[in-house]
């Protein structure tokens, strides 16, 4: 018998919510089988099994928050059982566990309702089919009804009304009670100027990552002493060497890729940009992880990739690709996050000339990088045209001093416009 806990979310992530129980009681799994997903303050991670063996137990339900050795699901042998607290028991069994918190809301409901509130609108709360009733299938309409999130008295009502229940705003932000459906109103077809609500608005919910993302930046706001300063880079000569690359080795760049090589190389001789300020002191790390700021629908993240000063500019290409892929798509896993000293905040795909960023604690520095703008520039007997782009580095005033940023920043640029020292 085996209990799968909950893995580690990263150095900076204290805990983790439920967000999809993929396994039931009985289920046969094999080792690798994803058990549930867990969204922390990064990413949507999925728990996979090291067990093979039948579902014994599971442990949590969707929207539970669990920290690193939470125990999640136990897995054994068919014909085994598990009596341990806590356990979900299985469908046959279940009537006789205590009721959910949810089921008990909806009770609640339909008594102050004067309604019965049946087993069978039990599930509407936690999202999942209701058990088929023995009657006979009801319309498709009232189908669609009965599944949404309401209390069986508001779906009549809102059925004798005339309304789509889904229309309806649940004031208690869980299901909408009987109260929602009388004070309900339509919006006009076509409504005069003079019924406009200037004050209207729609409440976001905070997801989870978006809270954490807040935590954070209001963290680094209040505790960090951030200073700024930028510069102005020729693009010319990096530029011909990025096109270089993909003409006669048929490998893409990118602009990210060709920094993340220099912030490398100029680490060797300013090492702070691979500090980290943490449990209140400088911890220098010997190699530079450089994190790449990606923009999600739910929010911001922060991929890593570790050891660049060891990797040549197609490996970390290769690698960069694979974390925005694995971002994007909800995959990454903890060790690819939290473990950065510096990271590159690239905003210039969004014609953004320049901007500044809020350093990612506990790393020591972010660097803003802005699109690439033609400038004339003065070349002595007249102007000529010059693709310029700024970067302006935010840097944590307990590590780095002005003048240390100042030069590590002038290094960066010498070696973007010098780019055949990074292939030194």
């Amino acid at each position: 018998m085996t209990e799968i806990k909950m893995p580690s979310a990263g150095q900076t992530t204290d805990d983790a919510t439920v967000m999809a129980v993929k396994v039931k009681v009985g289920d046969t799994v094999k080792r690798g089988d994803v058990l549930l997903e867990a969204e922390t303050d990064k990413a949507v991670l999925p728990v996979e099994s090291f067990a093979a063996g039948t579902v014994l137990a599971v442990l949590v339900e969707e929207g539970a928050s669990v920290t690193a050795g939470t125990p999640l699901v136990v897995i054994g042998k068919a014909g085994e059982s598990y009596n341990g607290a806590g356990a979900v028991a299985p469908a046959a069994e279940k009537k006789d566990s205590e009721a959910p918190k949810a089921a008990e809301a909806v009770k609640e409901e339909a008594a102050k309702e004067d309604l019965p509130a049946q087993d069978e609108y039990l599930p509407i709360i936690k999202g999942q089919a209701p058990a088929a009733p023995a009657v006979a299938a009801a319309p498709r309409q009232e189908a669609v009804l009965y599944n949404f999130p309401a209390m069986p008295g508001a779906k009549q009502l809102a059925k004798e009304k005339g309304i789509d229940i889904a229309a309806v705003n649940a004031a208690n932000g869980e299901f909408v009670k009987r109260s929602d459906v009388e004070s309900y109103k339509a919006p006009a077809a076509s409504a005069p100027a003079t019924d406009i609500d200037p004050m209207a608005y729609t409440v976001l919910p905070m997801s989870r990552m978006r809270q954490i993302i807040g935590k954070r930046m209001l963290e680094s706001a209040q505790t960090i002493p951030v200073w700024q300063c930028t510069v102005s880079v020729d693009m010319r000569a990096l530029t011909e060497l990025r096109e270089l690359y993909k003409e006669r080795k048929e490998v893409k760049l990118s602009y990210n890729d060709l920094m993340a090589k220099a912030i490398a190389i100029a680490s060797r001789k300013y090492s702070l940009v691979n500090a980290r300020y943490e449990n209140g002191e400088i911890r220098v790390l010997k190699h530079t992880n450089v994190g790449l700021a990606v923009a999600q629908e739910a929010g911001l993240i922060v991929p890593v990739a570790k050891a660049v000063d060891t990797m040549s500019l197609e490996e970390i290409s290769a690698e960069y690709k694979r974390l925005v892929k694995a971002a994007r798509e909800n995959k990454l896993l903890p060790a690819d996050m939290g473990c950065g000293s510096i990271t590159i905040s690239n905003l210039g795909m969004f014609d953004v000339d320049q901007f500044i960023a809020i350093v990612n604690p506990p790393e020591s520095c972010i660097l803003a990088v802005g699109s690439i703008i033609t400038e004339a520039v003065w070349n002595g007997s007249g102007f000529e045209p010059v693709p310029k782009m700024k970067i302006t580095g935010s840097f944590d005033h307990r590590i780095i001093d002005g003048a240390y940023g100042a030069q590590f920043l002038k290094e960066l640029k010498y070696l973007m416009e010098h780019p055949a020292m990074l292939l030194m």
